[in-house]
C-alpha cells in the first residue's frame, strides 16, 4: 500500500506549500539525518554553538526569554535568568538537529531512543472513540513527540502554518508527512482535523503562542498567557477526549508522557477547558524549565 509520502497530497493542486520540494533537497535532508545519526551525542556540541550565536545576535528575543523565565520563577536573579536564556536557546538548536535527525529514521532504531508512558490512555481512546487529541507546549521537542508516537503506531494528524520561506515551509512538511503524519495547512484545516479524529487519527496540536484564531486567557508559568480554544472545539465537536503531552531529553533518552484524558463538556467553557491543559503542561516546563522555549511575548496581564 502506498504510504502518505508517496501518495500526492491531497490540495497540491491548489497550494503550492504541498507540493513536495524537489528532489535534490529531500536527498539533502536524508544524507543530513544520516549525517547527524554518524556524529551522535556530538551533534550536540554544533547545536549549542550554533544556539548560542543565535542568542548573541538576539539582544532583544534574549531579553525577552531571560524576563518570561524570571516570571516562571521570580526567584532566579538577573544573571539565572539569562543562564536560562542561554539554555533555552542552546536546546531549542538541539530540536531543530534533532528534527533532521529523526527523519531518516525508521521506527524500530527509533524505539531505543525514547521511552513512553501512560500509553494506555491512548489505547483507552482508540477502544471508545477511535482517536483523540494531543494538546502541546512550545516545550521539549514536539517533533521528536511525533515521531515517537508514530514509532509506538499512533497516527498522527497536526496544522503546520508557513514557516520562514515558502520553500523552507514544503520541506518541513514534506519531513512530517514522509512519516505518514497527516499534515493540514491553518486557515483551511478545521474540516480536515475533525475528518481525521473521526477515522481515529490524534490531532497533535499546540496550544501557547497561538497566532491565529480563538483564544482564551489562562494561568500559565506565572501569568495570565493565551492559549488557543482549537482543541477545547475539537474535542467539543468529535467527543474525543484530550490528552496532554510532554517530551523532553534527559539522560541521553527522549521521555514522552501521555497524560489522562481530559474530558470536554457539552457546556464547559473553553476557558475552563484550557486551564485544565494549561495546568497540566506547566508541570512539564517547571521540572525541566531549559526545554522551554519563550522566545516572544507571552503575558498578557
Amino acid at each position: 500500500m502506498a504510504t502518505a509520502a508517496a501518495r500526492p497530497p491531497v490540495g497540491a493542486e491548489t497550494n503550492p506549500l504541498l507540493r513536495p520540494p524537489a528532489m535534490p533537497l529531500r536527498a539533502g535532508l536524508w544524507l543530513a539525518s544520516h549525517a547527524l545519526r554518524v556524529l551522535g551525542k556530538v551533534r550536540y556540541g554544533f547545536a549549542d554553538a550554533l544556539g548560542i550565536a543565535v542568542y548573541a545576535c538576539s539582544p532583544a528575543g534574549r531579553r525577552r526569554c531571560a524576563a518570561n523565565h524570571q516570571r516562571l520563577n521570580p526567584g532566579v536573579d538577573d544573571r539565572g535568568a539569562r543562564r536560562r536564556a542561554r539554555r533555552s536557546y542552546r536546546e531549542f538548536m538541539r530540536t531543530s538537529f534533532d528534527f533532521a535527525w529523526e527523519y531518516a529514521m525508521p521506527p524500530r532504531a527509533m524505539r531505543k531512543h525514547f521511552r513512553a508512558y501512560g500509553l494506555e490512555h491512548v489505547w483507552a481512546a482508540q477502544e471508545t472513540n477511535g482517536g483523540g487529541i494531543f494538546a502541546l507546549a512550545h516545550y521539549g521537542a514536539w517533533d521528536v513527540a511525533a515521531a515517537c508516537a508514530l514509532a509506538c503506531d499512533i497516527p498522527l494528524v497536526t496544522v503546520m502554518r508557513a514557516i520562514g520561506t515558502d520553500l523552507i515551509t514544503r520541506i518541513a512538511l514534506w519531513a512530517r508527512r514522509k512519516q505518514d503524519m497527516e499534515v493540514l495547512i491553518t486557515g483551511s484545516a478545521a474540516r480536515g482535523l475533525v475528518n481525521a479524529v473521526r477515522r481515529g487519527r490524534f490531532a497533535a496540536l499546540l496550544c501557547d503562542i497561538p497566532e491565529r484564531g480563538a483564544t482564551v486567557d489562562v494561568d500559565f508559568c506565572g501569568g495570565k498567557v493565551r492559549f488557543s480554544t482549537a482543541s477545547a472545539w475539537l474535542a467539543r465537536t468529535t467527543g474525543v477526549p484530550i490528552m496532554c503531552v510532554d517530551c523532553w531529553r534527559e539522560d541521553g533518552l527522549y521521555h514522552m508522557v501521555i497524560h489522562e484524558q481530559i474530558h470536554v463538556g457539552p457546556d464547559e467553557r473553553d476557558v475552563d477547558v484550557m486551564q485544565r491543559v494549561a495546568s497540566t503542561l506547566e508541570r512539564a516546563v517547571r521540572h525541566e524549565p531549559g526545554q522551554w522555549y519563550p522566545f516572544s511575548e507571552m503575558y498578557v496581564d
